[in-house]
Protein backbone atom coordinates (compact mmCIF):
# COMPACT_ATOMS: atom_id res chain seq x y z
CA UNK A 1 0.00 0.00 0.00
CA UNK A 2 1.58 3.27 -0.98
CA UNK A 3 0.94 6.55 -2.03
CA UNK A 4 1.46 8.53 -5.00
CA UNK A 5 3.70 10.95 -3.52
CA UNK A 6 6.01 8.26 -3.26
CA UNK A 7 6.53 7.49 -0.05
CA UNK A 8 5.09 5.13 2.71
CA UNK A 9 1.46 6.51 3.37
CA UNK A 10 1.85 5.05 6.89
CA UNK A 11 4.19 3.89 9.51
CA UNK A 12 2.33 0.53 9.39
CA UNK A 13 3.51 0.16 5.54
CA UNK A 14 7.00 1.27 6.65
CA UNK A 15 6.47 -1.66 9.43
CA UNK A 16 5.20 -3.95 6.54
CA UNK A 17 8.61 -3.21 4.45
CA UNK A 18 10.45 -3.78 7.28
CA UNK A 19 8.91 -6.91 8.51
CA UNK A 20 8.59 -8.68 4.98
CA UNK A 21 12.54 -7.89 5.36
CA UNK A 22 12.92 -10.26 8.31
CA UNK A 23 10.56 -12.91 7.09
CA UNK A 24 12.62 -12.88 3.54
CA UNK A 25 16.26 -13.27 5.56
CA UNK A 26 15.10 -16.22 7.90
CA UNK A 27 13.43 -17.83 4.32
CA UNK A 28 15.95 -17.07 2.36
CA UNK A 29 19.24 -16.42 4.31
CA UNK A 30 20.45 -12.43 5.36
CA UNK A 31 22.94 -12.57 2.29
CA UNK A 32 19.88 -12.83 -0.24
CA UNK A 33 18.04 -9.67 1.16
CA UNK A 34 19.15 -5.75 0.48
CA UNK A 35 17.86 -2.86 2.04
CA UNK A 36 16.87 0.05 0.26
CA UNK A 37 20.05 1.77 0.26
CA UNK A 38 21.94 -1.44 -1.23
CA UNK A 39 19.14 -2.01 -4.16
CA UNK A 40 19.36 1.83 -5.29
CA UNK A 41 24.01 1.58 -5.75
CA UNK A 42 22.93 -1.53 -7.40
CA UNK A 43 19.62 -1.24 -9.97
CA UNK A 44 19.16 2.48 -9.75
CA UNK A 45 21.38 3.07 -12.47
CA UNK A 46 19.47 3.44 -16.05
CA UNK A 47 20.84 5.18 -19.20
CA UNK A 48 18.28 7.93 -18.17
CA UNK A 49 18.95 10.34 -14.61
CA UNK A 50 14.94 10.17 -13.82
CA UNK A 51 14.97 7.85 -10.71
CA UNK A 52 12.58 5.40 -9.55
CA UNK A 53 12.42 4.49 -5.41
CA UNK A 54 13.35 1.25 -4.98
CA UNK A 55 12.67 -0.22 -1.49
CA UNK A 56 14.71 -3.32 -1.32
CA UNK A 57 16.56 -6.38 -3.39
CA UNK A 58 16.03 -10.05 -2.94
CA UNK A 59 18.39 -12.49 -4.82
CA UNK A 60 17.21 -15.92 -4.56
CA UNK A 61 19.50 -19.10 -5.10
CA UNK A 62 17.12 -21.83 -5.86
CA UNK A 63 13.87 -22.09 -7.70
CA UNK A 64 12.23 -23.27 -4.77
CA UNK A 65 12.25 -19.87 -2.53
CA UNK A 66 10.55 -17.92 -5.27
CA UNK A 67 6.82 -19.44 -3.64
CA UNK A 68 7.95 -18.27 -0.50
CA UNK A 69 9.28 -15.54 -1.46
CA UNK A 70 6.37 -14.16 -3.10
CA UNK A 71 3.63 -15.51 -0.16
CA UNK A 72 5.48 -13.31 2.08
CA UNK A 73 5.03 -10.12 -0.14
CA UNK A 74 1.60 -10.58 -0.97
CA UNK A 75 0.74 -11.26 3.03
CA UNK A 76 2.40 -8.13 3.36
CA UNK A 77 1.02 -5.92 0.31
CA UNK A 78 4.22 -5.51 -1.38
CA UNK A 79 4.99 -5.24 -4.72
CA UNK A 80 7.64 -7.61 -6.37
CA UNK A 81 9.30 -6.44 -9.69
CA UNK A 82 11.35 -9.90 -10.82
CA UNK A 83 14.46 -8.91 -13.58
CA UNK A 84 16.60 -11.41 -15.27
CA UNK A 85 20.03 -9.64 -15.24
CA UNK A 86 18.63 -5.92 -15.08
CA UNK A 87 20.40 -5.60 -18.53
CA UNK A 88 17.57 -4.17 -20.48
CA UNK A 89 19.24 -1.36 -21.48
CA UNK A 90 17.24 1.75 -22.85
CA UNK A 91 14.10 0.31 -22.20
CA UNK A 92 14.54 1.00 -18.31
CA UNK A 93 17.39 -1.48 -17.63
CA UNK A 94 15.86 -2.86 -14.36
CA UNK A 95 14.11 0.64 -13.21
CA UNK A 96 10.43 -0.72 -12.07
CA UNK A 97 7.29 1.17 -13.52
CA UNK A 98 6.51 2.66 -10.56
CA UNK A 99 7.91 3.47 -7.01
CA UNK A 100 8.63 1.28 -3.96
CA UNK A 101 8.66 -2.27 -5.30
CA UNK A 102 11.06 -4.99 -4.27
CA UNK A 103 13.33 -6.11 -7.09
CA UNK A 104 13.23 -10.02 -7.28
CA UNK A 105 16.89 -10.32 -8.97
CA UNK A 106 16.95 -13.45 -10.95
CA UNK A 107 20.52 -13.78 -11.54
CA UNK A 108 22.09 -16.30 -9.84
CA UNK A 109 19.38 -18.90 -11.37
CA UNK A 110 21.68 -19.94 -14.06
CA UNK A 111 21.23 -24.16 -14.54
CA UNK A 112 20.82 -25.25 -18.01
CA UNK A 113 17.86 -27.89 -16.60
CA UNK A 114 18.20 -30.12 -20.16
CA UNK A 115 19.03 -30.13 -23.56
CA UNK A 116 17.40 -32.45 -25.99
CA UNK A 117 20.16 -32.41 -28.78
CA UNK A 118 17.52 -34.74 -31.05
CA UNK A 119 14.62 -31.84 -31.26
CA UNK A 120 17.04 -28.96 -30.54
CA UNK A 121 15.17 -28.07 -27.13
CA UNK A 122 16.41 -26.47 -24.20
CA UNK A 123 15.30 -25.92 -20.64
CA UNK A 124 17.03 -22.95 -18.93
CA UNK A 125 16.73 -20.56 -16.13
CA UNK A 126 16.19 -16.58 -15.82
CA UNK A 127 19.55 -16.35 -15.05
CA UNK A 128 21.28 -17.95 -17.91
CA UNK A 129 23.20 -15.15 -20.50
CA UNK A 130 23.62 -15.01 -24.00
CA UNK A 131 27.68 -15.94 -23.01
CA UNK A 132 26.31 -19.34 -20.94
CA UNK A 133 24.72 -20.64 -23.61
CA UNK A 134 27.36 -19.90 -25.78
CA UNK A 135 29.78 -21.85 -23.58
CA UNK A 136 27.44 -24.98 -22.40
CA UNK A 137 27.15 -25.35 -26.61
CA UNK A 138 31.32 -25.12 -26.54
CA UNK A 139 32.03 -27.34 -23.84
CA UNK A 140 29.62 -30.12 -25.22
CA UNK A 141 30.35 -29.52 -28.82
CA UNK A 142 26.57 -29.22 -29.81
CA UNK A 143 25.58 -27.82 -33.25
CA UNK A 144 23.05 -25.05 -32.50
CA UNK A 145 23.34 -21.01 -32.85
CA UNK A 146 22.46 -18.67 -29.35
CA UNK A 147 19.50 -16.80 -29.94
CA UNK A 148 21.96 -13.36 -29.85
CA UNK A 149 21.09 -9.79 -29.34
CA UNK A 150 23.04 -6.63 -29.96
CA UNK A 151 22.65 -5.95 -26.43
CA UNK A 152 25.39 -8.56 -26.10
CA UNK A 153 27.17 -11.99 -24.41
CA UNK A 154 25.73 -10.70 -20.24
CA UNK A 155 22.06 -10.21 -21.60
CA UNK A 156 19.09 -13.02 -20.27
CA UNK A 157 17.85 -15.00 -22.69
CA UNK A 158 14.46 -15.32 -20.71
CA UNK A 159 14.27 -11.62 -20.10
CA UNK A 160 14.39 -10.49 -23.74
CA UNK A 161 12.23 -13.55 -25.33
CA UNK A 162 9.75 -12.03 -22.70
CA UNK A 163 10.19 -9.06 -23.87
CA UNK A 164 9.50 -10.10 -27.39
CA UNK A 165 13.20 -9.19 -28.04
CA UNK A 166 14.79 -10.43 -31.67
CA UNK A 167 17.58 -11.28 -33.43
CA UNK A 168 19.55 -12.11 -36.75
CA UNK A 169 19.71 -16.05 -36.35
CA UNK A 170 17.07 -18.13 -38.12
CA UNK A 171 14.70 -18.15 -34.64
CA UNK A 172 14.52 -14.29 -34.80
CA UNK A 173 11.65 -13.76 -32.92
CA UNK A 174 12.52 -15.22 -29.49
CA UNK A 175 9.33 -15.44 -27.76
CA UNK A 176 8.20 -17.41 -30.84
CA UNK A 177 10.95 -19.64 -30.12
CA UNK A 178 9.41 -20.40 -26.49
CA UNK A 179 8.01 -23.74 -26.42
CA UNK A 180 7.18 -24.20 -22.79
CA UNK A 181 7.80 -22.45 -19.37
CA UNK A 182 7.40 -22.84 -15.56
CA UNK A 183 6.65 -19.58 -13.53
CA UNK A 184 5.54 -18.62 -9.52
CA UNK A 185 2.09 -16.77 -9.58
CA UNK A 186 0.90 -14.10 -7.22
CA UNK A 187 -0.60 -16.66 -4.85
CA UNK A 188 2.74 -18.31 -4.60
CA UNK A 189 1.58 -21.11 -7.39
CA UNK A 190 3.15 -23.15 -10.02
CA UNK A 191 2.00 -22.88 -13.53
CA UNK A 192 3.04 -24.83 -16.32
CA UNK A 193 2.47 -24.89 -19.64
CA UNK A 194 -0.50 -27.08 -20.32
CA UNK A 195 1.33 -30.05 -21.99
CA UNK A 196 3.80 -29.97 -19.63
CA UNK A 197 1.49 -29.89 -16.95
CA UNK A 198 -0.56 -33.14 -18.18
CA UNK A 199 2.12 -34.58 -19.76
CA UNK A 200 3.95 -38.08 -18.27
CA UNK A 201 7.96 -37.48 -17.31
CA UNK A 202 9.72 -37.60 -20.26
CA UNK A 203 6.94 -37.35 -22.95
CA UNK A 204 7.44 -34.62 -25.66
CA UNK A 205 5.53 -32.69 -24.09
CA UNK A 206 7.62 -29.53 -25.59
CA UNK A 207 7.50 -29.75 -29.19
CA UNK A 208 4.10 -27.79 -29.26
CA UNK A 209 4.09 -24.31 -28.78
CA UNK A 210 0.30 -23.74 -28.30
CA UNK A 211 -0.32 -26.22 -26.06
CA UNK A 212 -4.23 -27.08 -25.86
CA UNK A 213 -6.96 -24.44 -24.18
CA UNK A 214 -6.56 -20.63 -24.21
CA UNK A 215 -2.99 -19.91 -24.57
CA UNK A 216 -1.68 -18.47 -21.16
CA UNK A 217 1.77 -18.61 -21.97
CA UNK A 218 1.29 -15.35 -23.45
CA UNK A 219 0.28 -13.82 -20.55
CA UNK A 220 4.10 -13.32 -19.26
CA UNK A 221 5.53 -11.95 -22.11
CA UNK A 222 5.37 -8.28 -21.54
CA UNK A 223 3.01 -8.92 -18.60
CA UNK A 224 2.89 -9.27 -14.89
CA UNK A 225 1.17 -12.51 -14.34
CA UNK A 226 3.99 -14.22 -12.26
CA UNK A 227 7.77 -15.04 -12.37
CA UNK A 228 8.79 -17.13 -15.14
CA UNK A 229 11.36 -19.50 -13.31
CA UNK A 230 12.26 -21.42 -16.19
CA UNK A 231 11.64 -21.79 -20.34
CA UNK A 232 12.14 -24.25 -22.86
CA UNK A 233 13.53 -22.78 -25.78
CA UNK A 234 14.06 -24.07 -29.64
CA UNK A 235 17.15 -23.40 -30.94
CA UNK A 236 18.74 -22.93 -34.56
CA UNK A 237 21.06 -26.16 -35.95
CA UNK A 238 24.01 -24.18 -37.00
CA UNK A 239 24.03 -24.67 -40.79
CA UNK A 240 26.42 -25.96 -43.42
CA UNK A 241 27.31 -22.62 -44.45
CA UNK A 242 26.79 -18.83 -43.17
CA UNK A 243 27.08 -16.05 -45.55
CA UNK A 244 26.64 -12.48 -44.96
CA UNK A 245 25.41 -10.12 -47.26
CA UNK A 246 26.14 -6.05 -47.73
CA UNK A 247 24.45 -3.64 -50.13
CA UNK A 248 24.49 0.15 -50.51
CA UNK A 249 21.88 2.32 -51.38
CA UNK A 250 23.56 5.85 -52.84
CA UNK A 251 20.60 8.27 -52.48
CA UNK A 252 17.84 8.65 -50.08
CA UNK A 253 15.09 8.86 -52.91
CA UNK A 254 16.04 4.73 -53.89
CA UNK A 255 15.35 3.66 -50.35
CA UNK A 256 11.48 2.88 -51.93
CA UNK A 257 12.87 0.78 -54.59
CA UNK A 258 15.00 -0.90 -52.05
CA UNK A 259 12.36 -1.51 -49.41
CA UNK A 260 10.14 -3.31 -52.23
CA UNK A 261 12.98 -5.39 -53.22
CA UNK A 262 14.01 -6.55 -49.64
CA UNK A 263 10.50 -7.62 -49.25
CA UNK A 264 10.43 -9.51 -52.39
CA UNK A 265 13.73 -11.24 -51.50
CA UNK A 266 12.03 -12.72 -48.34
CA UNK A 267 8.76 -13.28 -49.94
CA UNK A 268 11.09 -15.57 -52.34
CA UNK A 269 13.93 -16.96 -50.59
CA UNK A 270 11.80 -17.14 -47.35
CA UNK A 271 13.18 -18.79 -44.18
CA UNK A 272 17.42 -19.40 -45.65
CA UNK A 273 17.45 -15.27 -44.79
CA UNK A 274 17.91 -13.96 -41.37
CA UNK A 275 16.94 -10.37 -40.58
CA UNK A 276 17.68 -7.59 -42.79
CA UNK A 277 19.11 -4.37 -41.63
CA UNK A 278 18.51 -1.33 -43.74
CA UNK A 279 20.58 1.60 -41.58
CA UNK A 280 20.74 5.37 -42.64
CA UNK A 281 23.39 7.05 -42.71
CA UNK A 282 23.36 8.60 -39.13
CA UNK A 283 23.01 5.04 -38.10
CA UNK A 284 26.27 3.90 -39.28
CA UNK A 285 28.18 7.47 -38.78
CA UNK A 286 26.88 6.61 -34.61
CA UNK A 287 28.28 3.19 -34.92
CA UNK A 288 32.11 4.00 -36.96
CA UNK A 289 33.21 7.20 -36.07
CA UNK A 290 33.76 9.35 -32.75
CA UNK A 291 30.90 11.68 -31.96
CA UNK A 292 32.12 15.78 -33.61
CA UNK A 293 31.09 17.66 -31.05
CA UNK A 294 32.31 20.66 -32.62
CA UNK A 295 29.80 20.27 -35.65
CA UNK A 296 26.39 20.03 -33.08
CA UNK A 297 24.54 22.84 -33.25
CA UNK A 298 23.19 24.95 -30.15
CA UNK A 299 20.89 22.20 -29.59
CA UNK A 300 23.39 19.40 -29.16
CA UNK A 301 22.88 17.44 -32.69
CA UNK A 302 24.45 17.59 -35.85
CA UNK A 303 22.23 19.03 -38.73
CA UNK A 304 21.46 17.28 -41.51
CA UNK A 305 24.04 18.66 -43.95
CA UNK A 306 26.35 17.77 -41.30
CA UNK A 307 25.48 14.14 -41.29
CA UNK A 308 25.37 14.19 -45.28
CA UNK A 309 28.71 16.08 -45.53
CA UNK A 310 30.63 13.45 -43.10
CA UNK A 311 28.82 10.51 -44.56
CA UNK A 312 30.51 11.76 -47.37
CA UNK A 313 34.06 12.16 -46.02
CA UNK A 314 33.76 8.73 -44.26
CA UNK A 315 32.91 7.18 -48.09
CA UNK A 316 29.64 6.38 -46.10
CA UNK A 317 25.86 5.78 -48.57
CA UNK A 318 22.70 7.58 -47.72
CA UNK A 319 21.73 3.55 -46.79
CA UNK A 320 23.36 0.44 -46.21
CA UNK A 321 22.14 -2.80 -46.16
CA UNK A 322 23.11 -5.69 -43.80
CA UNK A 323 21.43 -9.70 -44.16
CA UNK A 324 22.39 -13.41 -43.83
CA UNK A 325 21.94 -16.09 -45.35
CA UNK A 326 21.56 -19.62 -43.92
CA UNK A 327 21.95 -23.42 -45.21
CA UNK A 328 23.61 -25.96 -47.48
CA UNK A 329 26.31 -24.64 -49.46
CA UNK A 330 23.36 -25.16 -52.33
CA UNK A 331 20.96 -23.41 -50.31
CA UNK A 332 22.92 -20.08 -49.69
CA UNK A 333 24.61 -20.27 -53.31
CA UNK A 334 21.07 -20.39 -54.89
CA UNK A 335 19.26 -17.91 -51.85
CA UNK A 336 22.58 -15.67 -53.31
CA UNK A 337 21.34 -15.90 -56.67
CA UNK A 338 18.36 -14.57 -56.05
CA UNK A 339 19.09 -11.87 -53.63
CA UNK A 340 21.69 -10.27 -55.83
CA UNK A 341 18.89 -10.71 -59.11
CA UNK A 342 16.52 -8.79 -57.17
CA UNK A 343 19.26 -6.05 -55.21
CA UNK A 344 21.29 -5.28 -57.97
CA UNK A 345 19.28 -3.24 -59.54
CA UNK A 346 18.22 -0.82 -57.01
CA UNK A 347 21.60 -0.35 -55.15
CA UNK A 348 25.27 0.94 -55.93
CA UNK A 349 26.78 -2.54 -55.13
CA UNK A 350 26.24 -5.81 -53.37
CA UNK A 351 29.05 -8.07 -51.83
CA UNK A 352 28.80 -11.64 -50.17
CA UNK A 353 31.23 -12.76 -47.51
CA UNK A 354 31.74 -15.92 -45.73
CA UNK A 355 33.97 -16.33 -42.79
CA UNK A 356 36.92 -17.65 -45.10
CA UNK A 357 36.95 -14.07 -46.65
CA UNK A 358 36.19 -12.07 -43.76
CA UNK A 359 39.70 -13.95 -42.12
CA UNK A 360 41.34 -13.10 -45.55
CA UNK A 361 40.40 -9.76 -45.47
CA UNK A 362 41.67 -9.34 -41.88
CA UNK A 363 45.39 -10.87 -42.88
CA UNK A 364 45.52 -8.36 -45.92
CA UNK A 365 44.57 -5.82 -43.99
CA UNK A 366 47.54 -6.12 -41.65
CA UNK A 367 49.81 -6.41 -44.91
CA UNK A 368 48.96 -2.22 -45.92
CA UNK A 369 50.75 0.23 -45.00
CA UNK A 370 48.89 2.98 -42.29
CA UNK A 371 47.93 5.11 -44.85
CA UNK A 372 46.49 3.68 -46.80
CA UNK A 373 44.15 1.18 -44.27
CA UNK A 374 43.31 3.77 -42.04
CA UNK A 375 39.69 3.04 -41.81
CA UNK A 376 39.88 -0.47 -42.76
CA UNK A 377 40.72 -2.35 -39.99
CA UNK A 378 38.31 -1.13 -37.87
CA UNK A 379 35.19 -1.60 -40.70
CA UNK A 380 36.26 -5.25 -40.89
CA UNK A 381 36.69 -6.14 -37.66
CA UNK A 382 32.66 -5.47 -37.39
CA UNK A 383 32.34 -7.28 -40.62
CA UNK A 384 33.48 -9.92 -38.56
CA UNK A 385 31.59 -9.32 -35.25
CA UNK A 386 28.49 -8.78 -36.91
CA UNK A 387 29.31 -12.50 -38.71
CA UNK A 388 29.79 -13.80 -35.24
CA UNK A 389 26.26 -12.78 -34.66
CA UNK A 390 24.56 -14.04 -37.57
CA UNK A 391 27.11 -17.17 -36.50
CA UNK A 392 25.08 -17.23 -32.98
CA UNK A 393 28.51 -16.05 -30.91
CA UNK A 394 27.45 -13.37 -28.72
CA UNK A 395 29.85 -10.23 -28.79
CA UNK A 396 29.53 -6.34 -28.02
CA UNK A 397 30.18 -5.28 -31.17
CA UNK A 398 26.57 -3.16 -31.47
CA UNK A 399 27.29 -1.49 -27.73
CA UNK A 400 29.66 1.17 -27.99
CA UNK A 401 26.22 2.92 -29.98
CA UNK A 402 25.23 3.64 -26.56
CA UNK A 403 28.46 5.81 -25.79
CA UNK A 404 28.44 7.71 -28.95
CA UNK A 405 27.14 11.08 -27.61
CA UNK A 406 28.00 10.05 -23.86
CA UNK A 407 31.50 11.76 -23.55
CA UNK A 408 32.67 8.51 -22.07
CA UNK A 409 34.98 6.45 -23.73
CA UNK A 410 33.85 2.28 -24.03
CA UNK A 411 35.59 0.64 -21.96
CA UNK A 412 37.72 -2.75 -24.53
CA UNK A 413 35.17 -5.66 -22.54
CA UNK A 414 31.91 -5.68 -20.22
CA UNK A 415 30.50 -3.16 -21.59
CA UNK A 416 27.91 -1.78 -19.33
CA UNK A 417 25.83 1.70 -20.58
CA UNK A 418 23.90 1.98 -17.29
CA UNK A 419 27.16 1.59 -14.97
CA UNK A 420 29.00 3.49 -17.35
CA UNK A 421 26.12 6.75 -17.69
CA UNK A 422 25.40 7.06 -20.98
CA UNK A 423 22.26 8.26 -22.35
CA UNK A 424 20.06 6.50 -24.48
CA UNK A 425 16.39 5.78 -24.79
CA UNK A 426 15.04 3.20 -27.92
CA UNK A 427 12.39 4.36 -29.94
CA UNK A 428 11.11 1.17 -31.50
CA UNK A 429 8.04 1.08 -33.92
CA UNK A 430 6.80 -1.26 -36.16
CA UNK A 431 6.64 -0.45 -39.89
CA UNK A 432 4.47 -2.09 -42.58
CA UNK A 433 7.15 -3.22 -45.33
CA UNK A 434 5.47 -0.73 -47.78
CA UNK A 435 7.35 2.09 -49.77
CA UNK A 436 5.06 4.62 -48.68
CA UNK A 437 4.66 3.71 -45.24
CA UNK A 438 8.78 3.53 -44.74
CA UNK A 439 8.69 6.85 -46.46
CA UNK A 440 5.89 8.71 -43.93
CA UNK A 441 7.87 7.38 -40.96
CA UNK A 442 11.14 8.89 -42.25
CA UNK A 443 9.92 11.91 -43.31
CA UNK A 444 8.05 12.19 -39.65
CA UNK A 445 10.84 11.25 -37.32
CA UNK A 446 13.39 13.34 -39.01
CA UNK A 447 11.20 16.37 -38.69
CA UNK A 448 10.87 15.79 -34.88
CA UNK A 449 14.14 14.45 -34.26
CA UNK A 450 15.09 18.44 -35.77
CA UNK A 451 12.60 19.80 -33.33
CA UNK A 452 14.62 18.16 -30.52
CA UNK A 453 18.10 17.90 -31.14
CA UNK A 454 18.31 14.28 -32.05
CA UNK A 455 20.23 12.91 -35.05
CA UNK A 456 17.61 10.38 -36.59
CA UNK A 457 20.25 7.88 -36.62
CA UNK A 458 17.26 4.77 -38.12
CA UNK A 459 17.62 1.23 -38.62
CA UNK A 460 14.90 -0.71 -39.84
CA UNK A 461 15.39 -4.52 -39.36
CA UNK A 462 12.53 -6.76 -41.31
CA UNK A 463 10.75 -9.08 -38.68
CA UNK A 464 8.88 -10.76 -41.80
CA UNK A 465 8.17 -10.02 -45.10
CA UNK A 466 5.69 -7.53 -44.15
CA UNK A 467 6.81 -5.72 -41.38
CA UNK A 468 10.22 -3.62 -39.97
CA UNK A 469 10.79 -2.69 -36.80
CA UNK A 470 12.67 0.37 -36.53
CA UNK A 471 15.38 1.05 -34.26
CA UNK A 472 16.34 4.39 -33.25
CA UNK A 473 18.50 5.24 -30.69
CA UNK A 474 17.97 8.56 -28.88
CA UNK A 475 21.54 9.25 -27.21
CA UNK A 476 22.26 12.26 -24.93
CA UNK A 477 24.75 13.43 -22.42
CA UNK A 478 23.78 12.01 -19.01
CA UNK A 479 25.06 15.12 -17.08
CA UNK A 480 23.69 17.44 -19.33
CA UNK A 481 20.50 18.67 -18.15
CA UNK A 482 19.00 20.44 -21.13
CA UNK A 483 20.21 17.17 -23.24
CA UNK A 484 18.62 14.68 -21.39
CA UNK A 485 15.19 17.28 -20.74
CA UNK A 486 14.73 17.24 -24.59
CA UNK A 487 15.72 13.38 -25.23
CA UNK A 488 12.35 13.00 -22.90
CA UNK A 489 10.34 15.81 -24.64
CA UNK A 490 11.31 13.96 -28.16
CA UNK A 491 10.77 10.62 -27.19
CA UNK A 492 7.13 11.81 -26.08
CA UNK A 493 6.71 13.44 -29.16
CA UNK A 494 7.99 10.84 -31.44
CA UNK A 495 5.84 8.44 -29.70
CA UNK A 496 2.51 10.71 -29.98
CA UNK A 497 3.57 11.75 -33.75
CA UNK A 498 4.58 8.26 -35.05
CA UNK A 499 1.16 6.97 -32.92
CA UNK A 500 -0.97 9.22 -35.27
CA UNK A 501 0.56 7.56 -38.24
CA UNK A 502 -0.29 4.07 -37.03
CA UNK A 503 3.23 3.28 -35.95
CA UNK A 504 3.19 1.97 -32.29
CA UNK A 505 6.04 0.56 -31.03
CA UNK A 506 6.31 -2.99 -30.16
CA UNK A 507 7.94 -2.21 -26.48
CA UNK A 508 9.23 0.58 -24.34
CA UNK A 509 10.62 1.80 -21.56
CA UNK A 510 9.11 1.32 -17.97
CA UNK A 511 8.87 5.00 -17.72
CA UNK A 512 7.19 5.53 -20.83
CA UNK A 513 4.21 2.15 -20.12
CA UNK A 514 1.57 5.05 -19.19
CA UNK A 515 1.87 6.00 -22.80
CA UNK A 516 1.13 2.44 -24.26
CA UNK A 517 -1.93 1.65 -21.96
CA UNK A 518 -5.32 2.82 -22.66
CA UNK A 519 -8.33 2.39 -20.30
CA UNK A 520 -10.97 3.47 -23.33
CA UNK A 521 -9.44 0.33 -25.11
CA UNK A 522 -11.40 -3.61 -24.40
CA UNK A 523 -7.63 -5.19 -24.24
CA UNK A 524 -6.62 -3.57 -21.73
CA UNK A 525 -8.90 -3.24 -19.63
CA UNK A 526 -9.70 -7.46 -20.15
CA UNK A 527 -5.81 -7.51 -18.76
CA UNK A 528 -6.31 -5.43 -15.69
CA UNK A 529 -9.46 -7.69 -15.24
CA UNK A 530 -7.49 -10.44 -15.65
CA UNK A 531 -4.77 -9.32 -13.29
CA UNK A 532 -6.98 -7.99 -10.77
CA UNK A 533 -8.64 -11.66 -10.71
CA UNK A 534 -5.30 -13.51 -10.13
CA UNK A 535 -3.45 -10.65 -8.19
CA UNK A 536 -5.86 -8.53 -6.01
CA UNK A 537 -3.52 -7.28 -3.95
CA UNK A 538 -1.06 -6.00 -6.72
CA UNK A 539 2.13 -8.30 -5.67
CA UNK A 540 3.76 -8.41 -9.09
CA UNK A 541 5.15 -5.57 -11.13
CA UNK A 542 2.44 -2.78 -10.92
CA UNK A 543 2.25 -0.59 -13.63
CA UNK A 544 4.26 -2.89 -15.93
CA UNK A 545 2.41 -2.50 -19.34
CA UNK A 546 -0.41 -2.81 -16.92
CA UNK A 547 -3.38 -0.11 -15.90
CA UNK A 548 -2.76 -1.33 -12.51
CA UNK A 549 -0.30 1.09 -11.40
CA UNK A 550 -0.66 3.93 -14.02
CA UNK A 551 -1.55 6.25 -11.88
CA UNK A 552 1.00 5.90 -9.62
CA UNK A 553 3.23 6.02 -12.57
CA UNK A 554 1.52 9.37 -14.38
CA UNK A 555 1.44 11.01 -10.80
CA UNK A 556 5.40 10.34 -10.52
CA UNK A 557 6.42 11.79 -13.65
CA UNK A 558 3.95 14.75 -13.22
CA UNK A 559 5.85 15.45 -9.95
CA UNK A 560 9.08 15.42 -12.26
Amino acid sequence: MHSDSGVCSSVADCGSLHAAILEWRLALGEHAVQDAHAAMLRFGMDTCSQLRQIDAVITPDRQEQLSVLVKIARYHEITLYPISTGHNWGYGSAKPAVDHCVIVDLAKLKRIIAMDVELGLITIEPGVTQADLRAYLDQHKLPFLVPVTGAGPSCSLIGNALERGYGVTPVADHFQAVTSLEAILPNGDLYRSPLTATSKAGAPSQVFKWGIGPYLDGLFAQGNFGIVTQMTIALARRPQQVKAFYFWVEHDADLERVVVAVREVLQIVGSNVGGINLMSSARVLAMSVPYPEELAEKNAALSAATIDALAKQHGITAWTGVGSVYGSREHVKASCAVIRRLLAPHVKRIVFADRARVQLLQKLVRLLPAKFSANLPAMINKMAGGLDLMEGIPNEVALPLAYWKSGVTPPSSKLDPARDACGLLWYAPIIPMRAQAVRDYLTMVRSECARFGIEPAVTLTSLSERGFDSTLPILFKRDHSCQEARALQGYRALFAAGKALGFVPYRVASQFMDLVVDAEQTCWRMAQTMQQSIDPGGVMANGRYSLCGVKEQRATENKD
